[in-house]
C-alpha cells in the first residue's frame, strides 16, 4: 500500500514538472547590445572572407533582413503549431540561401557559409 502511494505521488510530481513551461533566461540590455554588436562583428567578417562586393553585401544585407523579419513574423503567429513554425521556418531558410547564392555566386556563397560555420564552431567551443 505505501509503495503504491510513494509511485503515485512520484508519478504527479513528475507530471507536474513537466508541465511546466520552460524557463526564458531574461538578457539584460546591455547584454543584447553586446550580442547585436557580435553578430554584426562576424557578419561583416563573412562578408569580408568572401570577398563580397559593396553591392553584394547590400543584397545579402537586404536579403538577411527580409528573412529574419518573415522569421519573427512566424515566431510570434500563435495560431501556427510548432510544427508549422517549423516547416515555415526551413522555407525561409531555404528561399533566403537561394537568393544569397543568387547575390553572391555559387563561390563566394561557399565561402560566406564556411566562414559562417566556423564563427558558430569557434563559438561552441568557448561555451564550452
Amino acid at each position: 500500500m505505501f509503495a503504491l502511494a510513494a509511485i503515485t505521488t512520484a508519478t504527479q510530481a513528475q507530471e507536474k514538472a513537466t508541465a511546466q513551461p520552460p524557463v526564458k533566461k531574461e538578457v539584460s540590455k546591455a547584454e543584447k547590445e553586446a550580442m547585436k554588436a557580435k553578430k554584426e562583428a562576424d557578419l561583416v567578417e563573412a562578408f569580408k572572407k568572401a570577398d563580397l562586393t559593396d553591392e553584394q553585401q547590400k543584397k545579402a544585407r537586404e536579403v538577411l533582413d527580409a528573412a529574419n523579419e518573415k522569421s519573427k513574423a512566424v515566431k510570434a503567429d500563435s495560431k501556427l503549431t510548432d510544427e508549422e513554425k517549423k516547416a515555415k521556418a526551413e522555407e525561409i531558410k531555404k528561399e533566403k540561401n537561394e537568393k544569397l547564392k543568387e547575390a553572391m555566386g555559387e563561390l563566394k556563397y561557399k565561402a560566406f557559409t564556411q566562414a559562417q560555420k566556423a564563427q558558430k564552431e569557434a563559438a561552441a567551443a568557448v561555451k564550452e
